[in-house]
């Protein structure tokens, strides 16, 4: 039996490398970069204006004032998408929308609410500065610049920059591929008529759905008997970067995940963590292809996914591996009699000027899915150790959509 460092080492030595391929920026989203970014062309493309109004010179506006205004000719418009073409002279003046490219002469914009405009002519009643509400070519990023790092997450802004740039395809990380196989010839489904000696299966849509928040992509879902063969072919068919069975991991006559997965060549890496709850996990390795073996208790196969699986996935997507944590103080003495880690579930509550405050739930037990529903991640307490309160201590959050910090 090994403790949680051990197990998380010999986790990370073993993620094989990572896949990249090439997809339309529509399929990026949520994908991360494995490209550095560099810009393809200036940030504006072109000089345009800021706001609505007019374009002059300066030295035809440089004094205007509510009681001595400068009266400018109006010899066109440049709108958004049909520029002015023409030269801007002295005592001229174009109108302008925001957006518009700058006609040439023009080296300043005034506000549409600073004018009087009458039988083509426009007064400029006041006016700033040189160059007000323009904005210059070039002047948020030129060619060249890097824009975007690789292992950068692509969200809603990111791909919009791309956008921007004429970016229609991208390189990004191959998304982590997922099965699911849930063990247990007393599994039923939800939506299935329940006999007296059977239990509703809550893994499977458990698993699939942590699955789906980490960024890792399903593969597969199966519900296998307690069959040693089954499950033998179970794992032989499926194809994923990482498989994930639930139950059959323990010492019982009828736990054969095991079994199964040395008879299809994976070579296992290692059995049991020094945890409560979730002591019998199962890893190992074939090729490329990962294999967890979780515990059937849905809070154990949920506390081993978020610590163990979740930051696989992650890493595989081109993301660090690691999980959203914040830190908080315990609002009351904590204590792990026991002789394992103990993973407690934990509620977090925010207080102004005090930060967050950590409480844990009374009931704790691996099969008590409330444990999960009710809080907000969990703290890790060592054996034998005592947290007093007011202690600060890490919270690994159940937050999913958040990237590991």
């Amino acid at each position: 039996m090994i403790n949680i460092n051990e197990a998380l080492k010999i986790i990370k030595d073993h993620i094989p490398k990572l896949a990249v391929h090439e997809c339309a920026l529509h399929d990026a989203i949520g994908r991360t970069l494995a490209e550095d970014v560099l810009a393809l062309e200036p940030s504006p493309r072109y000089t345009n204006s800021a706001m609505d109004g007019y374009g002059v010179c300066w030295e035809d506006v440089c004094r205007a004032a509510p009681e001595s205004p400068a009266a400018l000719a109006i010899v066109g418009e440049s709108q958004a998408g049909i520029p002015f073409t023409g030269i801007v002279g002295e005592g001229e003046a174009i109108r302008i929308n925001t957006g518009a490219m700058l006609a040439a002469g023009c080296d300043t914009i005034i506000r549409s609410e600073d004018t009087e405009e009458k039988n083509n002519v426009v007064s400029i009643l006041t006016v700033k500065k040189k160059g007000q509400d323009v904005r210059v070519r070039g002047e948020e990023f030129q060619i060249g610049d890097l824009l975007l790092q690789k292992r950068t997450k692509i969200s809603a802004p990111q791909a919009a920059l791309l956008a921007s740039l004429g970016i229609s395809k991208i390189r990004v990380y191959t998304p982590c591929k997922v099965a699911v196989l849930v063990t247990g010839s007393e599994l039923v489904a939800a939506d299935e008529t329940i006999a007296d000696h059977q239990i509703r299966d809550s893994n499977m849509i458990m698993l699939e759905a942590a699955i789906l928040e980490t960024g890792g992509m399903l593969a597969a879902s199966l519900r296998i008997s307690d069959n040693e063969e089954a499950t033998r072919q179970a794992i032989e068919r499926t194809k994923a970067d990482i498989i994930i069975c639930t139950g059959g991991v323990s010492v019982g006559r009828h736990d054969h995940v095991k079994e199964a997965a040395v008879a299809n060549g994976f070579s296992p890496l290692f059995w049991q963590i020094r945890q409560k709850p979730g002591k019998p996990l199962f890893f190992a390795k074939k090729g490329s292809t990962l294999l967890f073996g979780l515990p059937g208790n849905p809070v154990s196969a949920f506390m081993c996914f978020t610590h163990y699986v979740r930051p696989v996935i992650s890493a595989l997507n081109g993301l660090p591996f690691g999980w959203p944590t914040v830190s908080g103080e315990v609002e009351a003495d904590t204590t792990n009699k026991g002789k394992r880690a103990n993973m407690i579930r934990v509620q977090l509550t925010w207080r102004p000027n005090g930060g967050y405050y950590i409480s844990h739930v009374e009931k704790q037990g691996s099969y008590m899915l409330t444990s999960l529903s009710d809080t907000d991640g969990y703290i890790i307490v060592g054996p034998g150790q005592t947290l007093k309160a007011g202690t600060r201590i890490d919270v690994y959050r159940y937050d999913f959509r958040r990237d590991p910090v």
